[in-house]
This record gives C-alpha cells, sequence and structure tokens, in this order.
C-alpha cells in the first residue's frame, strides 16, 4: 500500500505519519474523509468532489498528514498562538469604530493597503471564494473622474422612482428590498439635490483611495462573500487607525453606467456588491454609539 492512500493523488492522507485520531473526519463539513477496513484514514474518493477546501483538515492535523490539492502548509495554513483576547476588550475596540466620512488629505501608502489586505485572507466565505475580485483605486483623481457619471446615475434614480413604470421594473428585476431601500433612503436625499457636486463630494466624501468587491454575476455566493470581506476590512482598517465606510452608491451606479465600469475597470461580466471609502480620520470621536434597533426573539 503507498503512503498516499486512497485517493487519486488529487488530495491524500500520509498514512506513515497520521495518528488516526479522527478530528479531520470530524471536522470536514463535507464528510469527505472516512475509515477504511484496513483502519486508515483516507478520503474517500467518490466524496473528493465535493471538497469545498476549507482547509479545516489541514489546519487541526497535529502531525500535517492531510493535502488538500490547492492548499499548502507552506503558504495558505498558519501556526495559531494562545487567542488573548477577552470579550470585553473586543467590545471595546468595536465601540471606537465609526463609519469615517470625513478624512484628511493624505495619501494612502500602496504598502498600507496592502497589509489592510490581510484581514481578507482570513475570512469565511459562503462558497467559492476563489471567484472574488477586490479592485484597489488608490488615486484621488480616479475617483474624481467618475463622480459626474455617479452624480447623474443619481439623478436617474429619482426619475425612476418617481415613475410608475420604472418603479415596476426595479421592484420585478431587482425585487421589493432594492426597491424600498432606492425609495426610502437613497431617493429622498437624491431628490433634494443632497449629492449634487456643487455641495461638495457627498459620495466619495473626499476620500484618497476606494475598494470594490466584485465578481462574474452568476459566481456562488458573491454577494455574501463580498459583505463579508468587507466587513473584516473595515475592521482591518480601524485596528490599523485608518477611517472607512461601506459605501452602496458606488457599486450600484458601477452596474448601471459604463463609464464609471470602463473607469474603475470592472469586467463587463461582474456585479459590483459593495464599496469601502478608506482613509486616514480627520477627526476622533469621544463617544461610541449603542444601536439596540434590533429586534431580539429568543425561541
Amino acid at each position: 500500500m503507498s503512503d498516499l492512500t486512497y485517493s487519486n493523488v488529487i488530495s491524500s492522507i500520509n498514512t506513515q505519519t497520521c495518528k488516526k485520531c479522527k478530528l479531520c473526519i470530524e471536522i470536514c463539513p463535507c464528510k469527505v474523509m472516512g475509515e477504511m477496513p484496513d483502519k486508515t484514514i483516507a478520503i474517500i474518493p467518490e466524496k473528493e468532489a465535493i471538497c469545498v477546501k476549507c482547509g479545516q483538515c489541514m489546519a487541526i492535523c497535529e502531525t500535517k498528514s492531510v493535502q488538500i490539492n490547492g492548499l499548502s502548509y507552506e503558504t495558505d495554513i498558519i501556526e495559531l498562538s494562545e487567542n488573548t483576547i477577552k470579550h470585553s476588550e473586543f467590545i471595546n475596540f468595536l465601540s471606537h469604530r465609526r463609519s469615517i466620512r470625513n478624512f484628511k488629505n493624505k495619501e494612502i501608502p500602496d504598502e498600507i493597503i496592502e497589509e489592510l489586505l490581510q484581514s481578507i485572507y482570513l475570512t469565511p466565505y459562503g462558497s467559492s471564494p476563489e471567484k472574488m475580485h477586490i479592485t484597489i483605486v488608490n488615486n484621488r483623481n480616479t475617483i474624481e473622474a467618475a463622480l459626474p457619471f455617479i452624480e447623474q446615475f443619481l439623478d436617474n434614480v429619482v426619475k425612476w422612482v418617481e415613475s410608475p413604470f420604472f418603479s415596476k421594473i426595479i421592484r420585478f428585476k431587482k425585487g421589493k428590498e432594492t426597491f424600498n431601500t432606492l425609495k426610502n433612503h437613497l431617493y429622498p436625499k437624491a431628490k433634494i439635490g443632497h449629492y449634487k457636486l456643487k455641495n461638495g463630494d457627498r459620495i466619495t466624501r473626499g476620500a484618497p483611495a476606494l475598494i470594490i468587491f466584485h465578481a462574474d454575476k452568476e459566481a456562488e455566493e458573491h454577494t455574501n462573500n463580498s459583505l463579508i470581506q468587507a466587513t473584516y476590512l473595515m475592521l482591518a482598517a480601524h485596528a490599523m487607525g485608518l477611517g472607512a465606510t461601506m459605501i452602496g452608491i458606488v457599486p450600484a451606479a458601477i452596474n448601471k453606467v459604463k463609464e464609471i465600469r470602463q473607469l474603475f475597470k470592472i469586467p463587463n461580466n461582474h456585479e459590483a456588491i459593495i464599496s469601502i471609502i478608506i482613509g486616514y480620520p480627520k477627526y476622533k470621536f469621544k463617544r461610541g454609539i449603542i444601536r439596540k434597533e434590533q429586534k431580539i426573539n429568543w425561541v
């Protein structure tokens, strides 16, 4: 019997170093692994195709005996130190984070953004994280070039919401959630000219950088993946002394206006989900804000 058994060597378990603890079997969400008749632990051939390559089995294996195709202990798995953060410290960290809309006139070095992106590499995901795309626009001039097109898009939103015909189309194609968001939140501001550039940049708020999360329109779970990754990045920005805010207007405009899509180099078959404006905070908050609007139900 080979050391790498019950596999077509796409993914495998080293039977000589495996301690037969069966933790990989327990931890696998798809139950891809099992105990063979000879008591060795192996990947079940007919189940290998449903492996989601989450890496859990490799992360828990004490002897590094599990090898999943496409993952490496050297580049994809990290050794963990003891988790020392307390819940009270975590809550304190969250209470200090604010959505930042006032930025210093200061560029962000590319290496800082590269460090920031490390948080995204640690995010959980719904499915197929390899299909996600992140576009970084670390150039204020490029951002400003897109603003007139976004302003026009917002003017169109007013017309669409006020038109019975287009309102029905939006509800049918995008759903009631999207339509109600437009009608109840975006439309009232756009209607009174809040986003007009003559009043200043109230779209990207003068931020020096913009990060856009997007993927092929048919990519699995790309909406959830985008929001999860954006949330991690927001928290990482706070930890690094940066300020950030999620912006939904920019991706909505990208999806409707070809000029914006071209400026930001978003592929035509991609859907932009969320964007983040980021920069150095101009002001420091003295207090946190508690929000208890959610309805909590115990069952």
